[in-house]
């Protein structure tokens, strides 16, 4: 008798059809963080799987919504770390249900030097935004206020990197003025 290989977890709940306005909120939960285009579907099926993921390890930050082959959401999540979502959507598939009925993704790009905790206040308003509390079975989204997540969403932990002057351009250089 051969034993059937049980899955880990159950299949993510169901959600609502994902449309513009759900994208809206993704991008708007960003607030000044979010960066890049606006959210457009990257194909998750075995046969784009490797491209998409090779493309979204580009995207270092953002929030994530997973759907299935009817264009239902069946993930809200955020990536803040080193191979970005690709390698976020590498660990669910990890979970062979969640690899069966993932068939998309759209992606709210983030800037990458936002502080973690303001990507994870961003997952939390944005699932708040969508009205998802519930609606999901057991999935859980990080509870925020509105006055945490704007002072989350506005701070700045390290400025923008920028390329060098050329060569020559002291402006603005007040090492070589006499004291």
């Amino acid at each position: 008798m051969s034993a059937v290989p049980s899955d880990c977890c159950p299949e993510p709940a169901a959600g609502p059809v994902v449309d513009g306005r759900m994208l809206r909120h993704a991008r708007t939960a960003l607030g000044p963080l979010a960066c890049g285009d606006w959210p457009a579907l990257h194909g998750l099926v075995p046969e784009r799987r490797a491209h998409t993921l090779a493309v979204l390890d580009e995207v270092l930050a953002g929030l994530y919504l997973v759907v299935d082959a009817d264009g239902r959401l069946r993930w809200l999540g955020k990536a803040h770390r080193n191979g970005g979502v690709g390698a976020r959507l590498r660990d669910h598939f990890r979970h062979p249900e969640r690899s069966r009925v993932y068939a998309g993704v759209f992606v709210a790009e983030a800037d990458p030097f936002s502080l973690p905790q303001a990507i994870t206040a961003a997952e939390g308003w944005a699932a708040d935004l969508i009205a998802l509390r519930g609606r999901m079975g057991p999935r859980t989204w990080p509870v925020v206020t509105q006055a945490r997540w704007l002072a989350l969403v506005t701070s700045r932990t390290a400025p923008r990197i920028v390329g060098p002057r050329p060569d020559g351009d002291g402006t603005g250089d007040r090492s070589t003025t006499p004291a």
